[in-house]
């Protein structure tokens, strides 16, 4: 039989990573062993399933900012007025229902030391095995040109999926045909 380049390295990935879950079987908890993600995007919330997935007794926690996740990909579709906003917005209902513990915070440190990661509410959460997918955001700061409110209104880049890609959905609507 052969296979793909593609395809061994799929095969590979997903060994490696059952192969590294395996030291969270000697986790402190009493339990199968703690995981805990940061970030809750395409990275960190695929991370969570799959980790929940392939090991069920593992303790997964995601840590996330927002309430929601909202496709950045997806969000051409809104752009191109083929879908609104909330057709792109999805719940962590789907991870809280697979028994992943989601919470709404923020992490603002992580001891590797202490195998602890600080919130922004102050609490801390315990790991045995921590994955760090935080995502991307727009420096608003380390552009002199953006620095301003005004200009972040009139300069969209909708980097982020949510209100700046309603206004340059808006922004096309208004132009004239041929524009």
């Amino acid at each position: 039989m052969t296979i793909s380049r593609r395809e061994f390295m799929k095969w590979a990935s997903a060994g490696a990573g059952v192969a590294t879950l395996a030291g969270c079987a000697t986790g402190s908890s009493g339990n199968a062993g703690r995981v805990v993600v940061i970030g809750g995007g395409y990275g960190g919330a695929t991370a969570a399933k799959f980790v929940k997935m392939w090991a069920p007794d593992i303790e997964v926690t995601l840590i996330e900012t927002n309430e929601h996740f909202v496709s950045c990909p997806i969000s051409n579709l809104v752009i191109g007025g083929n879908a609104q906003m909330n057709q792109i917005t999805f719940s962590y209902d789907g991870l809280r229902n697979r028994g992943i513990r989601v919470l709404k915070d923020t992490a603002i440190s992580l001891d590797a030391a202490k195998k602890q990661v600080t919130l922004a509410s102050g609490n801390s959460v315990s790991y045995d095995r921590v994955i760090v997918s935080p995502g991307v955001d727009f420096m608003f700061d380390q552009i002199p040109g953006l620095k301003s409110a005004d200009a972040q209104s009139r300069i969209l880049h909708a980097w982020k999926a949510g209100p700046q890609t309603v206004a340059l959905r808006k922004q096309l609507e208004s132009m004239r045909d041929g524009g």
